[in-house]
């Protein structure tokens, strides 16, 4: 659980018991030097006087300790992490397949995941090593008997080793942004012999201009799209790969897949022929803003339920029966006619789950039905061919019929003060969708890539800021190896603090399967049980399942004070193409300060009570 999730009282707690914590920690280290009652009175005086030390704080001279920080980090050649970094971009189009489905999220994956990785390397070593070795070498007595207070010399580290490894991280922003824009970047080839010229018939049922033609460009990284000139040979391809086209002949129907990418054609006159050149790939990179809804379901009787059916897969999705009554029901708040004009652009990434062999290759027929869900008044269900791993866009205008022809409005007749519900069905018998809550969406409108790139960049540096916090405070009291060895562990435990979580609660089979604790699972292991059969009953059985709960439960409250870096990162949101939503970035920033600020505290007490200068 995050802080910004606790109550103001639940995160006053949690600085107080931390608080607590560094004074008895410095308690117990200074019994042997001034004795037990000693102690405690040498404490209650640094307590007391560190009141006034932090009330007149200085800027100048912490900001003078944080140039000293960076200047040092310089000269320890800070930087190496930036050299490796653009080492892995050197040789990264090696291992990367660029034939991949969706090439750029394979890519801005790689380049996020790989500056988060370096970056909370460098911050770690960066910020382990600076005081001890600043006391190993006598050098910070130069500092502290000058009129210079300890929490400005913690203050300073922090934020001079924040602004040595963010400069670093600036320049792999830029880097990694032209990296994937370039490895994106491609082309294809169209000759006067790939089109044919459109027959007048069909160009007026199509709706195109005289003298249009059509066609195949060529194909590049494994894919090709169809294109239509008008008779300037000016045109856009198609988003569609061409050469995967699915067709239901039993239900007349048809859908194209690909790409998720368009070019520009155009044409020039060159000795008396027209030469065509298809332009760089348009819309490969998103920042979609969606419009997410709540899921329900509807049983193979059509009855409303909450749950879909379980196909045995341990995914977060539930599953629609084909060929019944079942179907998936996503009930929208908030649309608007300002927002959607024209109609909704609804966007849908299903999973399928087949019983049968027969056409694995082939998609999966399905259909939506808009719904007011007020008065039940429905649309005519409209049919879409659902292929794995592709996001399907479907538009639903505002002109729509009903079930027995009547013209119907989107906005007067099914839209109710916002409230819309879409329902998804499978047509096919023995198929299934998949759906979960994020898996269907209405797309209110497409932001811009960069902006949302460095967005992802800023839950980046705060990962890396809350590190260097982390590393100074372990530094006050521990050697530089101690210190980073103990930063490392806690950065490790952040990133997986949620798949801790869930090994610690026994969840780690899904909500059906209870894994049970440590000592559990070594009995289990021995005796060659799963997880479904039960342990024999009895005394020793109850003794080990209540000390595994209790190790649990002190774990899980130890694990409140170790920030979740896994919700403070967006890299997964960026590579699927999902705008970053402000409120989830004043959740990163809530969520960093809120470590940030005890931490700075328990280093800075840590700090005053090691008297480095007596």
């Amino acid at each position: 659980m995050s802080l910004p999730e606790l109550s103001i009282f639940e995160w006053a707690k949690v600085v107080g018991v931390t608080t607590i914590f560094a004074l008895l920690v410095c308690y117990v280290a200074c019994v042997p030097r001034y004795g037990f009652l000693g102690a405690g009175d040498r404490i209650y005086s640094v307590f007391v006087s560190a009141v006034g030390d932090l009330a007149f704080l200085s800027p100048r001279r912490t900001l003078a300790m944080a140039w000293l920080a960076v200047k040092e980090s310089v000269r320890r050649q800070a930087v190496a992490g930036l050299i490796l970094f653009l080492l892995v971009l050197a040789f990264a189009l090696w291992f990367l397949d660029p034939e991949t489905i969706d090439p750029s999220a394979l890519y801005v994956t790689f380049v996020l995941s790989a500056v988060n990785y370096v970056i909370l390397l460098m911050a770690v070593v960066t910020s382990s090593f600076s005081l001890p070795n600043d006391l190993k070498n006598r050098t910070i007595y130069t500092i502290v008997t000058k009129p210079v207070r300890p929490s400005e010399v913690i203050l300073g580290r922090m934020l001079g080793f924040t602004i040595v490894c963010s400069v670093p991280l600036a320049i792999m922003g830029l880097s990694g942004y032209f990296f994937i824009v370039r490895a994106l970047d491609h082309t294809h080839e169209l000759t006067e012999g790939d089109l044919r010229s459109v027959a007048a018939a069909e160009a007026t049922i199509a709706g195109l201009p005289p003298g249009s033609k059509e066609g195949t460009t060529s194909t590049e990284r494994n894919h090709s799209h169809r294109v239509i000139v008008d008779s300037q040979g000016s045109g856009v391809t198609e988003m569609s790969d061409s050469s995967k086209i699915a067709f239901d002949e039993s239900a007349n129907f048809m859908e194209r897949f690909g790409q998720s990418h368009r070019h520009r054609v155009t044409a020039a006159e060159r000795d008396g022929k027209l030469v065509y050149a298809v332009g760089p790939p348009e819309g490969q990179l998103h920042a979609r803003v969606p419009i997410m809804g709540t899921l329900m379901f509807r049983g193979i009787d059509g009855q409303l339920t909450e749950r879909g059916m379980n196909v045995g897969n341990w995914t977060k999705r539930e599953y629609v029966a084909g060929g019944t009554l079942a179907a998936a029901v996503y009930r929208f708040a908030d649309v608007t006619e300002a927002d959607f004009p024209d109609g909704l652009r609804l966007q849908m990434d299903i999973r399928l789950f087949r019983t049968t062999k027969e056409g694995l290759n082939r998609p999966v027929l399905g259909s939506l039905t808009v719904r007011n869900p007020l008065t039940g008044l429905a649309g005519t269900p409209r049919n879409f061919a659902a292929r794995e791993y592709y996001t399907l866009e479907q538009f639903i205008p505002r002109k729509l019929t009903d079930s027995s022809g009547r013209p119907l409005d989107l906005f007067r007749d099914l839209v109710n003060d916002g409230r819309v519900e879409i329902e998804l069905q499978c047509i096919p018998r023995s198929q299934f969708f998949g759906v979960g809550p994020s898996d269907v969406y209405l797309l209110a409108r497409e932001g811009r890539f960069d902006v949302n790139f460095a967005k992802a960049f800023l839950g980046i540096w705060l990962q890396m800021a809350l590190t260097v916090v982390i590393g100074v405070v372990w530094s006050t009291f521990l050697s530089g190896p101690v210190a980073m060895l103990a930063t490392a562990l806690t950065i490790i435990l952040a990133v997986m603090k949620p798949t801790v979580l869930t090994v610690l609660r026994g969840m780690i089979f899904g909500d059906n399967f209870h894994s049970g604790g440590m000592i559990e699972s070594i009995i289990r292991l021995g005796q060659q049980k799963n997880v479904v059969e039960e342990l024999d009953a009895g005394a020793t059985t109850e003794a080990i399942l209540l000390v595994d709960k209790t190790v649990s439960a002190v774990v899980e409250q130890m694990l409140r004070f170790v920030p979740d870096f896994s919700a403070m990162s967006d890299i997964q949101t960026v590579a699927r193409g999902f705008d970053v939503a402000p409120a989830l970035l004043t959740h990163h920033l809530l969520q960093s300060a809120g470590f940030a600020l005890p931490l700075f505290l328990v280093g800075y007490l840590i700090f005053k009570l090691t008297e480095v200068a007596k």
